[in-house]
């Protein structure tokens, strides 16, 4: 049973059956899946969080809405977090919910909740882990839709958005690692298969897709072409 008391792990991590560690070859590379039987979240633990713990959470509710739900994206654009936080922890978890029943071993669908993570978890390990999951997946999701538009696959203006919310919720939004140190991790993550990676990119707000590239391809990607 889990009683996730952080705003990340009650929309995120206590859904869905992951358990994993980090290891100093990368991130979350040790682990299983094993679903808890409750799951129980009372948002007035939020309450307890610094800012900065809080934080964490930001990136992922945003996420939610950046790849399935444009209304939940649109509600924090609006509103904020704290005017609306029972609706906004209940809807992600909603989501979180109902990609997991569909897909719970990460085969596809449940693909797309990596949306920034790709690039979020090379940011935590060439950062020595400093700059923290949440905010390591906003940098991600600002970057990697900023590079899907430049080769067209994403409409412009999405990347400004998510910037804009981002600084709007006070998270970073860039990171000082080079794009080559980005990829040195990349090409090692644990998605890596048959010399591809699958890429979460979106078509617009609130849908997402999976864009797979070949490992010898992605420092075009990286570079725009």
């Amino acid at each position: 049973m889990q009683i996730p008391t952080t705003f990340l792990a009650q929309i995120d991590s206590s859904v869905g059956g992951k358990t994993a560690v980090n290891i100093e070859s990368g991130k979350n590379l040790v682990g299983a899946f094993w679903q808890p039987i409750l799951v129980i979240c009372d948002i007035d633990t939020l309450k307890t969080l610094p800012p900065d713990r809080f934080a964490d959470g930001v990136g992922e509710a945003i996420k939610y809405g950046a790849i399935i739900d444009k209304t939940l994206f649109e509600l924090i654009e609006q509103g904020g977090l704290s005017t609306n936080l029972l609706q906004i922890v209940t809807r992600c978890i909603e989501i979180k919910r109902d990609v997991v029943e569909k897909d719970e071993f990460d085969l596809g669908l449940r693909q797309l909740l990596n949306f920034g993570h790709t690039i979020g978890h090379a940011i935590e390990k060439c950062s020595h882990f400093a700059i923290s999951h949440g905010k390591a997946v906003g940098i991600g999701m600002n970057m990697i839709t900023t590079l899907s538009e430049k080769v067209k696959i994403t409409p412009n203006g999405c990347a400004k958005r998510i910037e804009t919310l981002l600084k709007k919720c006070d998270m970073p939004t860039e990171c000082k690692q080079d794009a080559n140190e980005l990829l040195d991790v990349i090409t090692n993550d644990k998605k890596v298969a048959n010399g591809t990676i699958n890429l979460i990119v979106l078509k617009e707000i609130g849908n997402a897709i999976i864009h797979n590239i070949s490992l010898d391809k992605l420092e075009d990607f990286f570079n725009g072409r």
